[in-house]
């Protein structure tokens, strides 16, 4: 994930639903009710249950925005975190749509807040895919486009609890990701100063006080808590409740083992967990569940060759998905440098050990390897 992963695939999933009263979302409960549905199948992965909600909900305002953002959405979260080819093409021209949609819903009003916003959602969609494939030119020039949309959310945010989550992932971000990211520092000092605490503090209230917004502010919240401010304690009690409710969703698993790992609870890491990522069709999470299958090999039940073995093999599915799932690659090489300094390969440990730094995105990984290389 990067900045716009965070900062703006949630605004869609909040703005869809929280500001839609002046063209009949908030004002036509069964519209409403479609909605809700929809998008509980969509995090459970139910697809032909979330395309049949859709439809329904084309019926009742076949134009609207709210209709090819919701089937972007679906896109998202059926491939996350790999989109690509056709499928993106697909992905881009949903958004595209509903881009237009927007601009179309109150022409004669061009700060109607309705328009407003789902445009926003819809181009931070963009933006932020276009950040994943390092097509930064056209990231920034949906971010440009965008970022007068967000500050009217900074004068809502003490009349309604949903604008916590946006506004709360600007301050936050406006702070860490030029940190993280120098890169990006001279684009930053032209928008708005950040809070750093202050954006924490708000999403952890959206968590809280928030309807709309709760699930993705949870998403993200915990990713923070795992990446950028490294407490995994907080991250494991965040997903432990999203697994409970989307047990099928396959990155809400991920998430869940990578904070298991980081809380060193080992055990939590359930064989059904593991089973169901490594027996889907979708390489990244077949990398992902090998490698968590061979933590709890290694740690639960002491069983170094096979934790090995299925080191190796979590390796190997990610080999065929550069550029993605690094940390999780990071986790395996640590895991074949530590066993095999315990099986007496010191040269192989050596190796990964520095294959480990190469990816790792995590302070503690970090660490870890450097320890093993300099014992």
């Amino acid at each position: 994930m990067n900045l716009f992963k965070f900062f703006f695939l949630n605004v869609f999933y909040h703005l869809t639903f929280q500001v839609n009263a002046q063209h009949g979302l908030f004002d036509y409960p069964q519209a409403m009710e479609l909605v809700s549905k929809g998008t509980e199948k969509i995090y459970k992965l139910k697809v032909d249950s979330a395309k049949y909600y859709i439809l329904e909900l084309q019926k009742l305002i076949p134009n609207h925005p709210v209709i090819p953002s919701m089937e972007a959405f679906l896109i998202q979260w059926e491939h996350i975190p790999i989109i690509e080819g056709k499928t993106f093409m697909l992905f881009e021209a949903k958004l595209r749509e509903a881009i237009a949609a927007s601009e179309h819903l109150n022409p004669l009003d061009p700060y109607d807040e309705e328009a407003v916003f789902f445009e926003l959602a819809t181009r931070g969609l963009l933006a932020e895919h276009y950040a994943e494939k390092n097509k930064y030119f056209e990231a920034i020039s949906e971010a440009n486009k965008i970022y007068s949309l967000i500050k009217k959310g900074f004068d809502l945010v003490d009349d309604n609890p949903e604008f916590l989550f946006t506004t709360g992932l600007y301050n936050y971000f406006r702070i860490m990701y030029p940190q993280k990211h120098p890169i990006f520092a001279p684009v930053a000092i032209f928008f708005k100063k950040g809070d750093k605490e202050l954006g924490l503090k708000q999403m952890v209230n959206s968590t809280e006080k928030a309807i709309i917004s709760q699930i993705e502010a949870s998403i993200y919240l915990s990713y923070i808590y795992l990446r950028y401010e490294q407490t995994p304690e907080k991250a494991f009690f965040l997903l432990q409740n999203l697994i409970k409710k989307y047990p099928t969703n396959y990155y809400l698993l991920s998430k869940f083992l990578e904070s298991a790992y980081a809380t060193e609870q080992y055990d939590k890491i359930m064989p059904w967990m593991v089973d169901t990522l490594m027996n889907t069709g979708r390489t990244y999470y077949k990398m992902v569940g090998h490698v968590f299958r061979a933590a709890h090999f290694e740690f639960v039940e002491k069983e170094a060759k096979e934790a090995y073995l299925y080191y190796g093999m979590g390796v190997g599915f990610g080999n065929e998905i550069p550029n993605h799932g690094e940390h999780f690659k990071s986790i395996a090489y640590l895991g074949l440098g530590r066993l095999s300094e315990q099986f007496g390969n010191l040269t192989s440990a050596k190796s990964y050990y520095n294959l480990c730094l190469k990816y790792a995105e995590n302070e503690d990984i970090e660490k870890a390897a450097y320890l093993g290389l300099n014992p």
